[in-house]
């Protein structure tokens, strides 16, 4: 009789301990979907990873508008640069998880670990939230630059060997785009890296640099306005925002690509529920009439994307930029 009664007692407190455990997911999962309706309380703080004017700056100010009106809550634009977007990116992966402080992180979350010694921060640090918009770089020239085309460019950097090249900052896409370009040319020019996309565009406007690469967002209108020289666009596309200009690749460098994408990352653990959150407002804004003209005027391609579907993206590219740095030999010490 005693061994029975214990036998029914086990059973019981196994049956018991199940419930409350399915409980306790269950009540967390209650919490975690109130957290997210009662987000946001506060204003957020959203890090741009560069200086003001250059392309995360430009696409921050855009979405932070708009999600601001839609979530009824500030979105601050906060610029942090240095280290080719490392500084900022690496202050969010530190961030408390609350969904208060996000980041318009770029290719070079995923290029950046490729290529450096340290970076500050992992892929696992970051819970992707959605894509924002796509942008090629465009090759620049200043007006006193005699070169209208890539291939007069090519012919009179080897003229002149070591002709200083300008680049928004290690780990840009300007930075790749001209690492690859002097590769591909077989030309051979100084590096002269600016603090970011904004400083980089005032230094060729202002003749410091004779030509760049630099990203749609920002340089197209000194291309309009005659201030700079466009010669080509660094994706294998034309852009709808320029369809005068060729590309690298159509310009005599078969083969040339590079694409920068833009998008929203909250740090690592923070609630299911706020990302999906902030993910399905994103992908509002940016289909809003509004927004996706200004995106498109500023020469980027609206995108917007699932969190999951993002996070596959982003790993994607990692695994891309890894293998062609490694093939290119691109190394920043």
């Amino acid at each position: 009789m005693n061994s029975w009664l214990i036998s029914v007692c086990s059973r019981c407190c196994r049956k018991l301990a199940a419930v409350s455990v399915s409980l306790f997911f269950a009540a967390l999962a209650l919490h975690g979907f109130a957290y997210g309706q009662g987000y946001p309380s506060r204003p957020i703080t959203l890090i741009a990873p560069s200086t003001p004017g250059s392309a995360p700056d430009v696409l921050s100010r855009v979405i932070a508008q708009k999600l601001s009106e839609q979530l009824g809550q500030q979105m601050v634009v906060l610029n942090r640069p240095g280290a080719g977007t490392n500084i900022g990116t690496a202050s969010v992966a530190q961030a408390a998880p609350d969904g208060y402080t996000l980041l318009l992180g770029s290719i070079a979350n995923t290029l950046n670990p490729h290529i450096m010694r340290t970076v500050g921060y992992r892929l696992e640090d970051f819970a992707p939230i959605s894509s924002v918009a796509a942008a090629a770089d465009v090759l620049v020239v200043h007006p006193s630059t005699l070169a209208a085309s890539v291939q007069e460019l090519i012919a009179l950097i080897k003229s002149k060997p070591g002709m200083p090249a300008g680049h928004a900052g290690i780990g840009t896409t300007p930075h790749l785009s001209l690492e690859l370009f002097r590769r591909m040319a077989g030309v051979e020019v100084t590096m002269v890296p600016f603090k970011g996309g904004g400083q980089a565009q005032q230094g060729i406007v202002g003749a410091q640099v004779p030509f760049m690469f630099s990203t749609t967002i920002g340089i197209l209108p000194f291309v309009r306005s005659g201030q700079l020289r466009g010669l080509a666009v660094s994706s294998s596309n034309r852009i709808a925002a320029a369809p005068e200009l060729p590309t690298v690749a159509e310009s005599g460098l078969p083969g040339f690509d590079v694409v920068a994408w833009f998008g929203l990352f909250a740090p690592a653990g923070t609630p299911k529920a706020i990302v999906d959150r902030l993910s399905a407002e994103t992908r509002t804004a940016i289909a809003t009439p509004e927004v996706r003209k200004l995106l498109i005027d500023l020469g980027a391609d609206p995108l917007g994307s699932t969190p999951e579907a993002f996070d596959v993206y982003v790993r994607s590219e990692f695994d891309r930029w890894g293998k062609l740095t490694k093939e290119a030999g691109i190394t920043i010490e």
